[in-house]
């Protein structure tokens, strides 16, 4: 706790700061709060920090708060819009990992090897593209594990409805609508 001389210093200091003077100047102070409002806490590891802050000061400056209830409103977009971000790499590494470990089973590499393609009477349903094989096959796995994909999409159309919510939120505040 500071102690009486600390306070009465501080508030004598204060009287001496009179802020910025110029519109451009008010105007990036009152975006503080805004800028320094959302930090890396939401990132998860390997994220690029400046990606993020890019899209936020990005958001922000496209949703123009006016108060701290709509600063609010716009966190959460942003948080929500970010999120939306992730699905797409969250996906491709479902497929990933569900690739990867099919082809790193032996035993299924030795049994592939036998099957003899060449033979034109064989029924076997034949393609050209290993892409995408591995692609179905990947998704067959994950639909007999509990279907991650099916998850991942049951969240993405719930962030997508409350981002549009929050949007629409944004602009009955601002007067908009």
């Amino acid at each position: 706790m500071a102690s009486k001389k600390q306070i009465i210093a501080n508030q004598n200091n204060s009287k001496k700061s009179t802020g910025p003077f110029s519109k451009l100047g008010k105007l990036k102070s009152s975006q503080n709060s805004i800028k320094h409002g959302l930090t890396s806490k939401q990132l998860i590891i390997g994220e690029d920090i400046s990606q993020f802050e890019n899209y936020r000061d990005r958001m922000t400056n496209e949703l123009k708060p006016i108060g701290i209830l709509q600063e609010e409103v716009v966190f959460k977009i942003i948080d929500t819009g970010y999120r939306l971000r992730r699905i797409g790499e969250v996906e491709a590494g479902i497929y990933n990992q569900e690739i990867l470990h099919y082809e790193a089973d032996d035993y299924k590499e030795v049994i592939a090897s036998k099957i003899d393609f060449k033979d034109e009477d064989s029924n076997i349903l034949k393609s050209s593209n290993h892409s995408v094989n591995l692609k179905g096959l990947a998704f067959a796995r994950d639909a007999n594990h509990g279907s991650a994909i099916l998850k991942l999409n049951t969240i993405e159309d719930r962030l997508l409805n409350k981002y549009y919510k929050l949007l629409d939120k944004l602009e009955l505040m601002k007067g908009n609508i």
